[in-house]
């Protein structure tokens, strides 16, 4: 499905592109690596000295030209012996400082580097709110991600191995052939120039076509995820054809778009080559005439000839690197703003743990209101509410009406935008988040199960559970007879239940959802949130649920919040809120609400009516 673009795919316009651009993409780029900072700047000034024993080549190999005429005068000279030994001298020194020095440093930071960033991006993912992961698909945003460290690694490793070695070399010796003969210099500064404004024009005219490439590409490991994710349905409506085919026309498109930009730009090449060899060929002409002239020396023209192509070979390298880190910076800049992006629900400063003076918990909603980002109008207004110890509250109301948000807000999932929750007088913001999320134990309507055995999935609240814990909870959920199904989990709890809980019916994943709540329970939760949980439960199943919840309130003095709609299930609690359109409308127990012959008793008849139908 067709997402819309936020902050995270806005890509810089052409026009933003330019060298400030580069250089705030690069200091982004250095502030995600400070960790490695130390490995890296020792990796740095080792660079230099590797470079400049490698300048140092040349300059003795122009000496050793211009001394060869006097060999045939005086023969071999000790003069041109230590030149050569000299030159192979700033070789060996040069390789040996590369890769004893500067390659261990870097690798040591690179590789670091590669695998902190996912870490860092996994964590904050973890604490953004739901709200910002519904912003788009799993899919796309795991490509970004990837794609965003994989980007990052390659933009490092250009830079180092590639881009400061070539800028340094070409501007040293650009330098240095100007202070020997400047009109040399001068005739190689233009065409570098030249060069340097064809490869900005050709970037300019081509960047809508990367970009869109760019897209596509996000594009179809997005469908390529979600229709694995969604595999049942495809099966189920027999659409493998028209998945395959959606997925194969995005394919199509990049592989068209990439041909014909990679053959178009092969004349953009030609022009910049070729202004760089005449360039460097007229430098040589010009070298050879000043020779003629007297102007120069033989040495210079040489070490012209030995530079020259090493430079023009160096030139095409920074081009395309830059070219390249100006595409890719905003792979940088995109995960720098996920790091930074602020998680909607934190702890007021100071944080504290409450120990609560009494042993029950109140939890209450003071005028709380609602608004989701990006919608205008609220989903809950003005909501109070006071949910007392060992009590069960039951929300009733239509799809959408904001019962959802209740709990969610209630467990802090999401902040209020406006009003207050407060637990035993104690507004829930200036509490640990983490601490106070451990007090509530939910079984939503459509569980996640997890990748791995059926005992993981359970205990995932509490991965120690004592096995006496883990028994009283998988009878408490009814899932004690598929356990010992060998047929279907021939290793027990221990068997794998596949990606998402594959082989798990809707009914047997809500089972999980409750044997896990009630570990959270017993490992110390206060309050459980019942948001349909027993929608897919047969009605046997259901029974013994309701006489486990029972026994539950009985024993552990836990809150309940249910949010139901059959009426086993909210007919004997405590309260009942109606809540329409984001507001309460009606409070009371079931009969007392059957009585005002309100919104709770008309949806009451409907339901009714239902199951007369069924």
């Amino acid at each position: 499905m067709a997402t819309t673009k936020d902050e995270w795919d806005r890509d810089p316009d052409i026009e933003e592109q330019g060298i400030g651009y580069f250089f705030r993409g690069v200091g982004t780029l250095w502030a995600l690596a400070a960790p490695e900072k130390p490995y890296l700047m020792k990796a740095f000034w080792a660079l230099l000295l590797a470079e400049g024993f490698g300048i140092l080549a040349p300059l003795f190999f122009k000496a050793l030209v211009d001394e060869l005429p006097q060999l045939y005068v005086t023969g071999m000279s000790t003069l041109a012996l230590s030149l050569i030994a000299a030159m192979a001298g700033a070789k060996l020194l040069g390789i040996g400082v590369r890769r004893f020095v500067q390659e261990p440093l870097f690798i040591k930071g690179i590789i670091r580097l590669e695998n902190r960033l996912p870490q860092e991006v996994h964590k904050k993912f973890m604490a953004l709110s739901q709200g910002y992961h519904e912003k788009e698909n799993t899919g796309r945003k795991v490509a970004k991600v990837n794609k965003g460290v994989e980007r990052i690694i390659g933009l490092m490793a250009d830079g180092f191995w590639m881009l400061i070695p070539a800028c340094v070399f070409i501007v040293v010796n650009l330098a240095l052939i100007t202070w020997m003969e400047w009109k040399l210099g001068l005739i190689m500064v233009v065409s570098i120039v030249l060069y340097v404004w064809i490869n900005i024009r050709t970037y300019v005219q081509f960047y809508a076509v990367w970009e869109r490439y760019e897209d596509l590409k996000e594009k179809s490991v997005g469908q390529f995820c979600e229709s694995i994710m969604c595999v049942r349905t495809v099966q189920a409506f027999v659409q493998e054809t028209r998945e395959v085919k959606r997925h194969g026309e995005v394919r199509t498109e990049m592989c068209d778009l990439d041909i014909d930009a990679s053959i178009g730009l092969q004349k953009h090449f030609f022009l910049m080559e070729s202004v760089l060899a005449l360039g460097f060929c007229a430098a040589l002409v010009l070298g050879m005439f000043s020779v003629a002239w007297g102007h120069s020396t033989v040495g210079t023209v040489a070490y012209l000839f030995a530079v020259g192509s090493m430079m023009i070979q160096s030139l095409w390298g920074v081009v395309q690197v830059y070219t390249r880190m100006l595409r890719y910076l905003v792979a940088a800049q995109r995960i720098k703003k996920v790091l930074d992006e602020p998680s909607d629900v934190q702890s007021w400063q100071p944080a504290h743990t409450l120990v609560p003076e009494k042993e029950l918990l109140v939890l209450a909603l003071n005028k709380v209101s609602h608004c989701y980002p990006g919608k205008n109008a609220p989903v809950l207004s003005c909501i109070d509410m006071q949910i007392k110890p060992g009590s069960m509250i039951a929300l009733v109301g239509r799809s959408g009406a904001g019962k959802s948000t209740v709990v969610h807000l209630a467990a802090r999932i999401s902040d209020p935008t406006s009003g207050s929750i407060t637990l035993n007088g104690v507004d829930v913001r200036s509490l640990d988040r983490d601490w106070y999320r451990r007090l509530f134990a939910v079984v939503p309507q459509d569980v996640e199960v997890f990748e791995c055995s059926l005992l993981q999935n359970i205990t995932y609240a509490y991965p120690d559970a004592p096995n006496e814990w883990i028994d009283k909870a998988v009878k408490a959920a009814c899932l004690d007879a598929l356990a010992e199904d060998t047929k279907r989990f021939p290793d027990g709890l221990q068997t794998a239940v596949g990606e998402r809980g594959v082989r798990l019916s809707g009914g047997e994943r809500q089972r999980v959802g409750i044997a896990r709540a009630y570990i959270a329970l017993l490992s110390g939760a206060r309050f459980l949130i019942l948001d349909e949980a027993t929608s897919s439960l047969d009605s046997e199943s259901e029974r013994v649920v309701q006489t486990f919840i029972q026994a539950l309130r009985r024993d552990h003095a836990v809150t309940i919040i249910a949010i139901a709609h059959r009426l086993s299930t909210i007919r004997h609690a405590d309260e009942i809120v109606v809540i329409d359109d984001g507001s309460v409308t009606e409070t009371g127990t079931h009969d007392a609400l059957l009585k005002k012959n309100g919104l709770y008793a008309r949806l009451t008849e409907l339901q009714q009516l239902g199951e007369i139908r069924d």
